[in-house]
């Protein structure tokens, strides 16, 4: 009789914690997606204001295009994602502050005050997608998502940190407006 009672309780337990974490985990889900699309967002901004300030610097405007289009592919499985878990995803909340502050800046002080926050938001995304891995461990879906991402956003770390360096060695740009130098 004491078992029976025991497994009973067992389940009923059970069943009442269910719904608990799957509401937890959807809570954390549309948290995560939600900052995913916020942060694509910013790369948008981000890529198209450096796209911009990049004069006929090739190697600016690769990066403007490579960043805009990982940030587009990064969107389509947000969006898909939050759309399979019928989540809506939030307006974008512009930053204008810091958008002006840049916008300001050209040449050598544009590029290099946006690989500083560029390196700086990126290591961010890298800690948070990796945080939240271990959150989403039991949810194969978001784990894949997370899977996929974090290589794209540690090779786009690499490529801004060397370009980065090499910015900062100096080039054959005009240090005014990124563009080629005439001598």
């Amino acid at each position: 009789m004491k078992v029976k009672s025991t497994a009973t309780l067992l389940a009923l337990v059970t069943a009442l914690s269910i719904p608990q974490f799957a509401s937890a985990t959807s809570k954390n889900a549309m948290t995560m997606l939600n900052g995913a699309n916020q942060m694509n967002s910013e790369q948008q901004d981000a890529a198209t204001m450096l796209r911009g300030k990049a004069g006929d610097n090739q190697t600016l405007i690769t990066m403007a295009d490579t960043m805009s289009g990982n940030a587009r592919a990064n969107q389509e499985a947000v969006k898909a994602l939050a759309d399979s878990r019928k989540i809506t995803l939030n307006a974008y909340k512009k930053d204008t502050a810091a958008s002006d502050e840049m916008s300001k800046l050209n040449g050598a002080k544009f590029n290099s005050a946006f690989f500083a926050k560029s390196v700086r938001d990126q290591k961010g995304a890298i800690e948070a997608y990796t945080t939240a891995r271990h959150s989403f461990r039991n949810d194969r879906d978001m784990q894949l998502y997370i899977d996929q991402t974090l290589p794209i956003l540690k090779a786009n770390l690499a490529m801004t940190e060397n370009l980065q360096h090499h910015s900062a060695q100096g080039s054959s740009q005009n240090p005014a407006n990124n563009r080629t130098s005439m001598k």
